[in-house]
């Protein structure tokens, strides 16, 4: 009986070859974090997409260039990137349009929270889109302004009164910072150190009885620049 024939050992899903790294299309998806039907999906339309085309085969088994999928994948990437993230502000028959996105940076607003008050417009008076640009609203970038800016002068009125009298230096207890940023009781500030930290200003000093202590400068900063918390911070102070 003749000695059983040796079997060929299998070639690895990556190997180099004339100074380049082969990969699979299994390697391929390791590589790249993307899923097999990903992948073959690419293939399949490598007519429109530029896919590249293998350099190595081994019956059914083909390998790529692995720095030319790179690109091609970072192409691809990019041009997905692109299309889920449209420019904030467009020109349209001679007029600025932005979207919730730009509206968002631009206001310092939570995006959700706009999405919200542009749900509520019939009550806030959220202007109207004027177009639709892929999956995107986009508004009259005047119009929105002097909407937000009466957006926010409502909200100053309804702030209570802030006392800007006494030393801009004088450090002051909680019982008196409440008093003056008008607050009825000292849970509002303890709220707000507990729930909102970024927006109440941190205590400066503690006394001797470790009791939390402010400048009246400070107190009156955030007077000045305080918005409703849990939105996106404070309100906007300026361009």
């Amino acid at each position: 009986m003749s000695p059983a024939r040796q079997a060929s050992p299998r070639t690895p899903d990556r190997f180099e070859r004339d100074g380049r790294v082969l990969v699979t299309r299994a390697a391929l998806c390791e590589e790249f974090g993307i899923g097999e039907s990903t992948a073959r999906t690419w293939w399949r339309d490598r007519d429109t997409n530029d896919h590249p085309e293998p350099v190595y085969r081994e019956g059914r088994r083909q390998w790529w260039d692995l720095e030319a999928m790179r690109a091609f994948v970072d192409t691809v990437r990019n041009a997905a990137a692109r299309r889920e993230q449209p420019p904030a502000t467009i020109e349209h028959e001679g007029r600025t349009l932005i979207n919730r996105p730009g509206m968002a940076e631009r206001y310092h607003l939570d995006a959700q929270w706009l999405a919200v008050l542009y749900h509520q417009r019939a009550d806030n008076g959220h202007p109207e889109p004027v177009r639709r640009f892929e999956r995107f609203l986009y508004f009259d970038l005047e119009e929105t302004d002097a909407w937000n800016d009466e957006r926010e002068a409502a909200k100053r009125r309804s702030l209570t009164p802030v006392d800007y009298t006494g030393e801009p230096d004088e450090l002051v207890d909680i019982t008196e910072a409440t008093r003056v940023l008008g607050y009825r009781n000292e849970s509002t500030i303890r709220s707000f150190l507990s729930r909102n930290r970024d927006y109440f200003p941190a205590p400066e000093q503690t006394d001797a009885d470790g009791r939390a202590l402010w400048h009246r400068r400070a107190l009156w900063e955030f007077g000045d620049r305080r918005s409703r918390p849990g939105r996106a911070g404070h309100a906007k102070t300026g361009d």
